[in-house]
């Protein structure tokens, strides 16, 4: 029998060899992390030529030579353990590799393949030219899995990417996304996506197709077009999960054949949920929705401006071909359909197709128009909405056809007197409220609010509401203190 000093004796060493144990583990397990630890590469040349060994650990051309391109960036990123960051310096970087379809990196577009965060100087400095004319194939593809496999498990993780600072320009595709095809989750801020094409088989998404989640932060989607077969989306088709926040999307165009319908010049969004805030939707074209077409899955838009979009069909500012579709405090204005004088469409400012819910509050639909066949010249007539739209009140419209155009509850029939589009302040243009309008202190107490019943306390400026005693009407909020929130980007 073991005396009480034995016994604790032997606790003791039990004890000295447990934590012995325990800290090789720990040490271990921290090898093990640092063997899968994020690297950083920093992209030193604007040349557009592949890694030599993405397997080294070390992006450069050639053995030794110490040059990095973002090409061979991404390939070191892509076989490199963990979410990696590139550092791409202000430059113009030309993608001129050419070659058969591949999925490596190694010519045409930039393959992503793991998780990857890539930081430029900003969208005026950092730009990624395509050069689709030449390569024939768009920017960037963002795969879904680790690897590039489908669908993701414990060791083919889901690929996170983000992009900040650059601007991502003429991509040209024969088949989906002229810019950015995003099955991964995507987040892009303070980027620029510009003048991509998509023109073939299946034209969706000029500057970015999404299958994943898709996030934009402080961006640009502009002047992005797609081709007229099977076209939608000219700067967006978006099919998963997707957020914008405080940013353009302008000038995007969808063209519309013979067997095409041509919808969403700015976005189409289908499949997934879509919320936008503080942002702007202006001068995009198509045959059906010229700023935005929905089909399916919620659309929430709040603190934003719909205007000088167009369609040569219905819905100029937007139509809601199916599911809800949710406005709070937003200003679509300017919007024009039948544009082009087929005598086919209405809903110059919005247009609901039968069987669905749409929804609007503390907003104004207002001032757009729809061009009716005249002869010997057209006549345009003040036109804000086709199909059964409901106002959850405090909404201005100025001109409601009820041959096809019928509003549930309460609106003011009045023109909200408006400035024009342009920088008000903030990063997106607006349309000021002008001395007088009926947009001023317009919401009742307690209904300046947004999808989830929360108080708005800026508008889309970011200047804070309300300025008065009540909210105003639609995006912009009236104040004495000029830019509050900084000048014009």
């Amino acid at each position: 029998m073991l005396s009480p000093v034995d016994s604790r004796s032997r606790h003791r060493g039990a004890m000295w060899i447990r934590a012995l144990f325990l800290a090789l583990v720990a040490g271990a397990l921290l090898v093990s992390a640092a063997g899968v630890e994020a690297s950083t590469f920093t992209v030193n040349s604007s040349a557009d030529i592949p890694d030599a060994n993405p397997l080294g650990g070390v992006c450069e051309t050639a053995p030794g030579n110490g040059v990095c391109t973002l090409r061979g960036a991404i390939q070191a990123a892509n076989v490199h353990a963990g979410a990696d960051t590139i550092m791409l310096p202000a430059n113009t970087y030309l993608l001129t590799q050419v070659g058969a379809a591949e999925d490596k990196s190694l010519s045409g577009d930039l393959d992503i393949t793991d998780s990857v965060a890539i930081i430029g100087a900003g969208p005026g400095s950092t730009i990624i030219d395509g050069n689709g004319a030449v390569t024939g194939e768009r920017v960037f593809q963002i795969f879904a899995c680790t690897g590039g496999g489908s669908p993701c498990d414990v060791g083919h993780p889901a690929i996170v990417a983000s992009m900040s600072g650059v601007t991502i320009q003429h991509g040209q595709s024969p088949n989906i996304a002229g810019g950015i095809l995003n099955d991964g989750a995507l987040t892009l801020t303070n980027c620029t996506i510009a003048n991509n094409i998509v023109s073939g088989v299946n034209d969706w998404g000029g500057g970015i197709y999404s299958s994943g989640t898709l996030t934009l932060i402080n961006s640009t989607v502009a002047d992005n077009t797609t081709g007229a077969s099977n076209a939608y989306g000219g700067g967006i088709f978006n099919q998963g999960p997707m957020t914008i926040t405080n940013s353009t999307i302008s000038g995007n165009k969808t063209f519309g054949g013979t067997s095409s319908p041509g919808s969403g010049g700015g976005i189409y969004n289908v499949g997934a949920t879509a919320t936008i805030t503080g942002s702007t939707i202006s001068g995009n074209t198509a045959a059906n929705g010229g700023g935005i077409f929905k089909a399916g899955y919620p659309v929430v838009v709040i603190n934003s401006t719909i205007s000088g979009n167009s369609s040569t069909g219905g819905g100029g500012g937007f139509y809601a071909a199916s599911g809800t579709t949710d406005l709070y405090n937003v200003t679509v204005t300017n919007n024009t359909a039948n544009s082009d004088d087929s005598g086919v469409g209405t809903g110059g400012g919005v247009a609901n197709a039968s069987g669905n819910t749409f929804n609007f509050k503390n907003s104004i639909i207002a001032m757009n128009l729809n061009v009716i066949p005249m002869i010997p010249f057209p006549l345009l007539a003040e036109d804000d909405c086709f199909g059964a739209i409901t106002s959850q009140g405090n909404n201005i419209m100025y001109a409601v056809d009820t041959d096809y155009c019928t509003v549930a509850g309460a609106v003011t029939l009045v023109d909200p007197n408006l400035g024009v589009l342009q920088f008000n302040g903030g990063l997106t243009q607006t349309h000021a409220l002008l001395a007088g309008s009926a947009a001023i202190d317009g919401v009742v107490i307690g209904d300046c609010t947004d999808n989830f019943g929360a108080t708005l306390t800026t508008d889309q400026r970011g200047v804070h509401r309300p300025s008065g005693v009540h909210c105003d009407i639609g995006a912009f909020e009236l104040s004495d203190i000029i830019f509050q929130n900084g000048f014009q980007p």
